[in-house]
């Protein structure tokens, strides 16, 4: 049985010997192994559509890098860290070559100028990016963060007793490195509405420079959640009599609101849903008296761009289409799906695409399902999406205390809390928005959800 072993290593590892004292060594070395051609979709600086293929003998996954003009992996230097940017595709190399396909809205991140292939860890091939389509988005006016689903008291996997004391301020903190202007989430702060997840919240953004405000989630508005709670420790400055600068509106109903930084035209509307309710024609997120006032919002600063965080997503609005594949949800090939979508035909799902439909200068910003960002393998339009440029732009924003994800035949998914933290960086510039995605426990900007759009 031994000498079996012992004669098939052999034979694998014959083609390479040639020499070594008296025998030697002819070794396929992956370095240099891999030729990149990246055909790019459009001459738009800065915008990463388009198909880039390997050609190798060497067969196998390859990982494509943005790479510096040294060639070496992109970083960046935040503060005391150095973040770099993860791999953006992977190719599949078959028979000497292998494509992939680059998703329309992914960007080229600044300081990029090459495109590097690794495998197995090693640098297998570059290629310069044409001086035309490196990104150079001028001067930066202003920047968020981005984050969803915080969940104090629902997820025990730490020593603190409750993740979201570890994962929400290590969020926090990346976006202060970061320079941000302001910290918009897009709800489910709680387990079920309790006060002491608003006390929490409260007591850490009060450790912060910068303003930190959000939406309602469907948890948030759960049995125990109360108005008062909500209005004393959640965003303050918005709600009582001393109106924090850049507060624009409040609605009658003491949740939703408008919001403007400093010197910045643009305007942030956060929307809250009213009560947790899915699943049939009647249930009902947004009353007609919210739905009168946002609508009031949209066409007050409908010469601008306006940001909006509500936090359950939208179906998908194209007719023919599965509904469950647009921005925020998808399902693979055995029926799984996240099952609390805005009711499909419920009236007020019906306005709210109408809106989004009208006002085509809104980044919807929303967050409920979990899906971490690298599911959109399981679906393009996951992450960010316009339907064809006949809506609003609408982005989906991961979990900071518990991405989900799922796999192909799996009629389940599984979270990742204390394994994975997720969030986006928004920087806005003269005429472009670019999104980058975060994961804050390894500290990483992930490339292949990293996007940019007109503005």
């Amino acid at each position: 049985m031994l000498s079996k072993v012992l004669i098939s290593i052999m034979v694998i590892f014959m083609p390479l010997v040639s020499s070594f004292g008296g025998l030697s060594f002819d070794v396929l070395f992956i370095g240099d192994s891999a030729e990149i051609e990246y055909v790019y979709d459009n001459e738009t600086p800065g915008s990463a559509a388009g198909t880039v293929t390997v050609a190798s003998k060497l067969g196998g996954s390859y990982d494509l890098y943005w790479g510096d003009a040294d060639g070496e992996k992109l970083s960046e230097k935040v503060g005391d860290y150095t973040v770099y940017y993860s791999e953006f595709a992977e190719v599949d190399v078959k028979n000497g070559e292998g494509s992939v396909d680059i998703y329309d809205f992914t960007a080229i991140p600044e300081g990029a100028e090459t495109v590097l292939a690794y495998k197995c860890g090693t640098l297998a091939g570059e290629t310069e990016i044409p001086d035309g389509k490196v990104a150079d988005y001028g001067e930066m006016l202003y920047s968020f963060g981005a984050l969803s689903d915080v969940h104090f008291n629902r997820y025990n996997g730490s020593l603190t007793g409750d993740d979201a004391l570890l994962t929400f301020p290590n969020a926090l903190n990346f976006m202060e490195q970061m320079g941000v202007d302001m910290v918009g989430i897009s709800g489910d702060i709680s387990a079920n509405g309790e006060i002491s997840s608003f006390e929490y919240y409260n007591d850490i953004v009060s450790d912060y420079d910068f303003p930190v405000y959000t939406s309602t989630g469907n948890h948030d508005v759960n049995d125990k959640f109360t108005l008062q709670n909500w209005q004393s420790l959640i965003n303050t400055g918005v709600y009582g009599e001393n109106k924090a600068a850049g507060v624009k509106a409040v609605a009658d109903n003491g949740l939703d609101f408008v919001y403007s930084p400093e010197g910045c035209e643009d305007v942030f509307i956060f929307l809250c849903q009213y009560q947790w309710s899915y699943g049939d024609v009647y249930s009902r997120l947004l009353t007609d008296e919210q739905l009168d006032w946002f609508e009031a919002q949209l066409e007050t600063y409908k010469d601008r761009t306006v940001y909006l965080f509500f936090h359950t997503f939208l179906n998908n609005p194209v007719e023919g289409e599965n509904p469950y594949m647009g921005e925020g949800n998808l399902e693979n090939n055995v029926g799984r799906h996240y099952d609390l979508p805005f009711t499909e035909d419920c009236p007020d799902e019906i306005r709210m695409e109408e809106l989004m439909d009208k006002y085509e200068n809104v980044v919807f910003f929303n967050g409920h399902s979990h899906w971490a960002y690298d599911m959109q393998e399981l679906n393009p339009q996951l992450n960010i999406t316009n339907y064809g440029g006949e809506y609003a732009t609408m982005v989906h924003i991961s979990s900071v205390s518990s991405p989900r994800r799922t796999t192909a035949n799996i009629d389940d998914s599984s979270e990742h809390y204390m394994r994975s933290s997720e969030g986006t960086l928004v920087e806005v510039y003269e005429d472009r928005i670019v999104f980058t995605a975060c994961e804050f426990l390894e500290g990483q900007f992930l490339s292949y959800a990293t996007y940019v759009i007109e503005r």
